[in-house]
C-alpha cells in the first residue's frame, strides 16, 4: 500500500471520561489503526476566546463536551468532562504518537456566549440579518485592536496550557460564515475597506449603518455592483494578513495549522464567493488544507442542487484544480463518513457512494516538475469519527487499502494545464459576461466522461507526457500561451466555452455562445455553498463533443455500453497494470462494456462486488457496477508478463 496520511475529526463524545486513558485504548480498538492525527472539535471560540489555564478542576461547559450539547452519538450519551479530563485524554493520545488539533467554529454555543457578550463589535453583521452571535476574527474592537491579535495570543496560550499540537481551521475562520456579498457589511468592515483599498464609496455605503437591515442591503448592494473586485481584494488580502499572523504565531510556539478550504470551493469560486486566495494561504507557511470533499454527505441532502449526481465531480474537479494551484502544499481530503448533529450517515445510509468517492479521492493526480506523480491528496479526515463501531472501522479500512494500492504510473487520457494567471484574469471577464469557468467546465466534462484524472500546473508543463487538456485558452498570459502552443508531447485539445480544437487539426466543434437575459452585475448570488453560480448556457450536445473529441485524441480506455450511465477512471499502475475504476452516475445497476487499448491477458475484479466479469473479446470487458458506487478492475496487457 502507498503512504497516505489517515486523520480523524471527532467529538470528545468518541471517548470515555470514566476509563483511566480516557477511552483511547478502546477507540484505537475498535478503529483497527492508529491515526496520524485526530482533531478535537469543541464546538465554540471561547473555549479560545475565554480561556484561563486554571490549576483546579473545573467542568466544561456542554457544548465543548459535544456540538451543540447534542445528547448523544450511536454508542453513547454525552458525558460531563472537565479541563482535566482534557488534558488527560491529549496525553493518551500522545502516548500513542498521535498529533492532537483543536477545532472550534466562530459561532457561540449555548452555554457560552459571555465573551461575545461583552465585545459585540467583533459579532457578525449579515446584510438581510443584521447582527449575528458569531464571532468576525478579522474585525476590530471597541479600543482599535484586531481580533485576530487577540486570537493569536489566547490561541497560542490554549494550544501550550492542554498541549495540543495544533490548530485544525474550520467553519468561520476563512472564509466567515457565508459569502462576501451577504457578510460582513458592518461598519467597520468597510471602514477597514476605505483604509486598504482607497476606494470612493458614496455616504449611504462609507456612512454608519449600525444593524438597520435596510441601511445594510443598500450598503451590499452598492459595494457587489460596483466595487465587486476591489471588495473581493480587500478580502483575500484581509484573510492573508489574518493567516500569515496566525501561522507566524503558532510556529514561533512550535505548533502547526491546517486550514479547511473555502466551503467546498475550487480556486476561483473560493475567491470569489469567500475571499480566499488559497495561494495566500500556502504562502503563510500552513501545515496542510482539510480539502472539503463533500458529495457523500450532500448526496442525501432533499435539495435538488446539493444532491445532483454531478456533485462527485464537482469536488473531484475541486480537489485537482487546488493541487494544481498549490501543488507545494499538503492537501488532506474530507472523508465524509456520518455526522451525528447534521443528521447524515454516509457509511451506513449510502455505502456504495462513499466507496466510490473513497477510489476517485486517492487517485487523481498531480504531474511534478520532476515528471513523477503525486497524488492530489495526501490523505483523508474522517468526518467524523465517533459514533462507529468496529464493523464499520474494518469496511472502511478495506476500502481504503483498495484506494491506496498500486500507484498510479501514468492516467490513461488528459493531463488538464492549470494557469493561476488565467484565473486571475478569469475574474474581470465572469464578473461581465458569467462565462463557464475551468472549474465549471472541468466538472461537466467529468460528468460526462471525459478521461481527466491528472492535472499539472503550467508551470511544470515541460515535464508533462500525453495528451494535455487547456480550458479556457484565451485567459492565459502570452509567454504561457506560447509554451502550451509549443507543446510536442502529445496531443493539445484548447476548450473555450463554444469551441473545441485540437492543435493540429483543421476542424473544431463550435457553438454560438448565448447570453444571459439582463444585466450579469444584478444576478443574485446563492447563499450557500450547495448551490451553483449562474452562468450563460451551454449545451449538453457542445460538452459530450468535447468528451469525445479527448476520448479519441488521448487514446483513453472507453465505455462502449451504457457510456451514459457510467464513468471512467482508468491507469497504468506501477506492476504495469490498467487499473480501471468504473464509476455509476445512476441509482440502478450497470453493466457497461469497456473497450481497452489493447488485448489483456487476464482481469479480475478488486472490489467486493461483484464476483463475475466477462470478456466478450481479448481487448473488451464487461462488468456490473453497483447503483451510485464503483467496480474496480485489474486487468493484464498482453504484453506484460
Amino acid at each position: 500500500m502507498r503512504p497516505h496520511e489517515r486523520w480523524v475529526w471527532t467529538e470528545l463524545i468518541g471517548f470515555d471520561r470514566e476509563q483511566p486513558d480516557r477511552g483511547v485504548a478502546e477507540y484505537l480498538e475498535a478503529a483497527g489503526f492508529v491515526p496520524a492525527g485526530i482533531c478535537l472539535l469543541l464546538t465554540c471560540p471561547s473555549f479560545v476566546l475565554a480561556h484561563q489555564d486554571q490549576p483546579e478542576e473545573v467542568e466544561l461547559p456542554p457544548d465543548f463536551c459535544a456540538r451543540n450539547a447534542h445528547d448523544r452519538n450511536p454508542l453513547q450519551r454525552r458525558q460531563a468532562w472537565t479541563n482535566w479530563d482534557l488534558k488527560a485524554l491529549i496525553r493518551a493520545l500522545h502516548d500513542h504518537g498521535i498529533q492532537v488539533y483543536l477545532t472550534v467554529f466562530t459561532w457561540s454555543g449555548r452555554f457560552r456566549e459571555a465573551w461575545l457578550n461583552d465585545h459585540p463589535e467583533a459579532g457578525l453583521v449579515v446584510r438581510d440579518a443584521g447582527w449575528a452571535a458569531a464571532v468576525n476574527v478579522l474585525a476590530r474592537l471597541a479600543d482599535g485592536s484586531y481580533v485576530e491579535d487577540l486570537w493569536a495570543e489566547r490561541l497560542t496560550a490554549v494550544l501550550e496550557d492542554y498541549g495540543f499540537d495544533g490548530w485544525h481551521e474550520a467553519d468561520g475562520f476563512g472564509p466567515l460564515g457565508g459569502p462576501i456579498y451577504r457578510l460582513c457589511v458592518s461598519d467597520d468592515t468597510v471602514a477597514q475597506f476605505l483604509e486598504l483599498r482607497g476606494v470612493r464609496l458614496p455616504p449611504h455605503v462609507a456612512g454608519s449603518c449600525g444593524h438597520d437591515l435596510e441601511k445594510l442591503e443598500r450598503r451590499a448592494a452598492w459595494l457587489w455592483r460596483h466595487a465587486r473586485e476591489e471588495w473581493i481584494a480587500f478580502y483575500a488580502e484581509r484573510w492573508g494578513r489574518f493567516w500569515h499572523k496566525t501561522v507566524a504565531a503558532l510556529h514561533a510556539r512550535g505548533k502547526r495549522a491546517v486550514v479547511n478550504s473555502a466551503w467546498g470551493r475550487e480556486p476561483f469560486e473560493s475567491l470569489y464567493r469567500y475571499g480566499v486566495d488559497y495561494r495566500r494561504i500556502a504562502q503563510s507557511g500552513v501545515d496542510g488544507i482539510i480539502v472539503e470533499t463533500v458529495a457523500a454527505g450532500l448526496c442525501m441532502d432533499p435539495r435538488p442542487s446539493a444532491g445532483h449526481p454531478n456533485r462527485h465531480h464537482d469536488f473531484l474537479a475541486m480537489l485537482m484544480l487546488l493541487k494544481a494551484s498549490v501543488p507545494g502544499t499538503r492537501l488532506i481530503f474530507l472523508h465524509n463518513v456520518h455526522d451525528t448533529v447534521e443528521e447524515w450517515d454516509a457509511v451506513r445510509h449510502r455505502p456504495a457512494v462513499l466507496e466510490r468517492e473513497i477510489e476517485a479521492l486517492s487517485n487523481v493526480v498531480c504531474t511534478r516538475s520532476d515528471g513523477g506523480l503525486a497524488p492530489c491528496a495526501d490523505g483523508f479526515l474522517v468526518c467524523l469519527g465517533d459514533g462507529l463501531r468496529a464493523e464499520a472501522w474494518t469496511w472502511l479500512r478495506e476500502r481504503w487499502a483498495l484506494a491506496f494500492s498500486d500507484a498510479p504510473r501514468r492516467t490513461l487520457g488528459a493531463t488538464l494545464i492549470w494557469s493561476n494567471a488565467a484565473m486571475d484574469a478569469q475574474l474581470e471577464e465572469f464578473v461581465a459576461q458569467r462565462p463557464w469557468t475551468v472549474h465549471r467546465l472541468l466538472f461537466h466534462l467529468l460528468y460526462y466522461g471525459a478521461p481527466v484524472h491528472a492535472v499539472a500546473n503550467v508551470r511544470d508543463l515541460a515535464a508533462v507526457q500525453g495528451a494535455i487538456l487547456v480550458l479556457n485558452p484565451h485567459l492565459l498570459p502570452a509567454a504561457e500561451l506560447e509554451a502550451v502552443l509549443a507543446y510536442r508531447d502529445g496531443p493539445a485539445v484548447l476548450i473555450d466555452p463554444g469551441c473545441c480544437r485540437v492543435m493540429g487539426e483543421p476542424a473544431a466543434i463550435e457553438e454560438a455562445s448565448a447570453p444571459l437575459p439582463g444585466d450579469p452585475l444584478t444576478i443574485e448570488e446563492p447563499d450557500g455553498f450547495w448551490d451553483h453560480l449562474e452562468f450563460r448556457p451551454l449545451s449538453e450536445e457542445f460538452l459530450r463533443a468535447c468528451v469525445e473529441t479527448i476520448t479519441r485524441v488521448s487514446g483513453a480506455p472507453r465505455v462502449t455500453e451504457q457510456g451514459e450511465s457510467v464513468c471512467l477512471m482508468a491507469t497504468e499502475t506501477s506492476s504495469g497494470a490498467l487499473r480501471l475504476a468504473l464509476k455509476n452516475k445512476t441509482p440502478f445497476y450497470a453493466r457497461p462494456t469497456v473497450e481497452l487499448p489493447g488485448p489483456a491477458t487476464a482481469v479480475e475484479v478488486l472490489t467486493p462486488f461483484p464476483s463475475v466479469i466477462e470478456t466478450p473479446t481479448p481487448t473488451s470487458l464487461t462488468v456490473c457496477v453497483p447503483p451510485e458506487g464503483v467496480t474496480v478492475v485489474a486487468a493484464r496487457p498482453e504484453d506484460q508478463p
